[in-house]
């Protein structure tokens, strides 16, 4: 096959799956300039805390992957707060 037929092959299968390259997740990080690392996520009605143990990227990361995994509802919103937030 020609060079040119795959990339138009690539272009009509890529247009076929147009939720293939959606955006999944929307990240909201709210907290002040000094209130800390990371601790809460909220997802939907669901809220994850940190463990004393995990560093905030991996926080982070595993909040991710909980926020598209319970949910079929495309894009997903997580709410991340600080310590000092998490009152609010």
């Amino acid at each position: 096959m020609s060079t040119a037929l795959e990339r138009r092959m690539t272009k009509l299968e890529a247009a076929a799956h147009p939720e293939a390259n959606r955006i999944n997740l929307i990240l909201r990080r709210i907290i002040r300039a000094d209130s800390g690392e990371v601790v809460r996520a909220i997802i939907g009605d669901n809220v994850v805390d940190r463990q004393t143990d995990e560093s905030e990227d991996d926080f982070m990361t595993r909040s991710k992957v909980e926020a598209l995994a319970g949910t079929h509802r495309r894009p997903v919103r997580v709410i991340l707060l600080s310590e000092q937030d998490v009152a609010l």
